[in-house]
């Protein structure tokens, strides 16, 4: 088709001005979208007003706000979880930009949630669906009915309780994203005589007990009291201690949150010369240091991250310290940081353990296999005699605590184990082990000795969801093990 000129009395027709308008008008920018879900904590009903926000944003300038490159909205939000597309134009993406998500839930000029950890996004790597988590903001949201039966938060509770060996001294940690830390200091007992843990904390509906899901075969149950200014202590199955001895932990003045040193699983993730971890515990990411043994997780990660691709997270195991150092971001305070005491291992493709959703007084909601009558198969090996070892060599080493007698069999790799153990609480100690004679493969007969070695030398037994680890007199964790089949 040949275009050609309309004249009418010197000017252009309409219908030639019309076509010509269309030649002219700039391409359409292209664009991209970034698309996940939001969802909560706590189970909390969000007002019908509430508004949901998420917003892509540039923080390369930390002297300047971020700029909002993109946003979606939902209006009204509804209630979690929250799917969301944020749109934004290529053109405004440039390869100084470092750009993160942000998300918010708001009641008119109130603000209920919020993320409070940045979510790097655009890094190169190809685009993953993003999972945002949104914490409550102390005194925004309704009134609930855990913030009246435990009070403002954080806030940390104390107390000296009767145990079977003495007295135990413990302390309660809880925030208000759900999240506690836990303290058991044995003040009968020569160190280590210190326990720690974090988890999830909830109230029951119904019962208002307070249930603490951690890293221990079972949950705790206390019962708050006078608004908080007391938790009452209960048994294992959640019902109340029947004893004129001490039951509860005081409410403290000040909220005095402990350094949790502990084993940690969690989502490690190294990109940009940034380290992060989401702990399987809790959900919270935190910034990783780059000391202690920092340097061996660094390049066991990267050691098992494909040839090319792009930072992913990968699941950790390691023995660490959560505590306070400098923010990587000028003028901001202090941030909750871990340290990496002890690097144990890195599994590819593994993701943490789902825990159960719906609590229940039995010994084991999360499904936390028993210490005797588990087949337990050996993940990693760090006795300080040689290097670490994650994958052993030869046949999977194993452990078989029998339920009905105090005998132990299992592999070390090559030959078969077999005597006796004592368990007595937490405590664990393993009589000399005779095995087969078999012969293998020098690596296989010296790795089989360090195991023989390493149970020789355990005293302490702890179950960390599927994950029993047995550790020295020290309380360092000598073998890592995962519950088979």
């Amino acid at each position: 088709m040949v275009i050609g000129r309309q004249l009418q009395g010197g000017r252009l027709s309409i219908p030639a001005l019309g076509l010509l308008a269309v030649l002219v008008m700039p391409a359409p920018a292209l664009a991209g979208t970034l698309s996940g879900t939001a969802s909560t904590w706590e189970r909390i009903a969000l007002p019908p007003d509430a508004v949901f926000e998420a917003v892509l944003i540039d923080t390369a300038r930390a002297d300047a706000p971020a700029p909002v490159l993109g946003r979606a909205r939902l209006q009204p939000a509804g209630q979690p979880p929250f799917r969301f597309s944020i749109p934004y134009r290529n053109a405004d993406i440039t390869p100084r930009g470092r750009y993160a998500v942000r998300a918010t839930v708001r009641s008119g000029d109130r603000l209920l949630f919020t993320t409070d950890t940045i979510t790097p996004v655009l890094t190169g790597g190809p685009s993953q669906p993003l999972n945002l988590k949104l914490v409550q903001v102390g005194g925004a949201a309704r009134r609930s009915s855990s913030s009246s039966l435990v009070g403002p938060l954080p806030a940390s509770w104390r107390g000296d309780l009767p145990a079977a060996s003495g007295t135990t001294r413990w302390q309660v940690d809880l925030a208000a994203d759900g999240s506690f830390q836990l303290r058991q200091t044995f003040l009968d007992r020569r160190p280590p005589n210190r326990f720690d843990d974090i988890g999830r904390w909830r109230i029951e509906p119904g019962s208002n007990r307070l249930v603490l899901r951690g890293g221990r075969e079972a949950p705790l149950f206390f019962q708050p009291l006078d608004g908080g200014a007391a938790l009452r202590k209960l048994d294992l199955a959640g019902q109340p201690i029947v004893s004129r001895q001490n039951d509860r932990l005081r409410h403290l003045a000040a909220f005095q949150p402990i350094e949790p040193r502990l084993h940690l699983q969690g989502m490690f993730r190294y990109l940009a010369d940034a380290a992060s971890i989401r702990l399987c515990a809790t959900g919270a990411r935190l910034p990783v240091a780059m000391e202690g043994d920092y340097l061996k997780l660094e390049r066991a990660y990267l050691r098992a991250k494909p040839p090319g691709a792009a930072a992913q997270p990968m699941l950790v195991n390691l023995e660490g310290l959560i505590t306070r150092r400098p923010s990587a971001e000028p003028g901001q305070p202090p941030q909750r940081t871990l340290v990496v005491e002890r690097f144990v291992g890195v599994h590819p493709g593994e993701r943490c353990p789902q825990a159960s959703a719906t609590p229940a007084p039995a010994p084991r909601p999360m499904n936390a296999p028993a210490l005797r009558g588990s087949l337990w198969k050996l993940q990693a090996l760090q006795d300080g005699s040689g290097p670490t070892l994650s994958e052993p060599p030869g046949r999977p080493a194993e452990l078989l605590l029998a339920a009905d007698q105090e005998r132990v069999s299992g592999t070390g790799g090559c030959n078969r184990l077999m005597g006796g153990f004592q368990l007595n609480g937490e405590q664990l100690r393993f009589s000399r082990l005779a095995s087969t004679q078999m012969a293998c493969d020098p690596a296989v007969m010296a790795f089989e000795q360090r195991y023989a070695d390493a149970l020789g030398r355990v005293r302490r037994w702890s179950i960390d969801k599927q994950n029993l680890l047995l550790q020295d007199e020290r309380g360092r964790t000598l073998l890592l093990f995962k519950a088979g089949p």
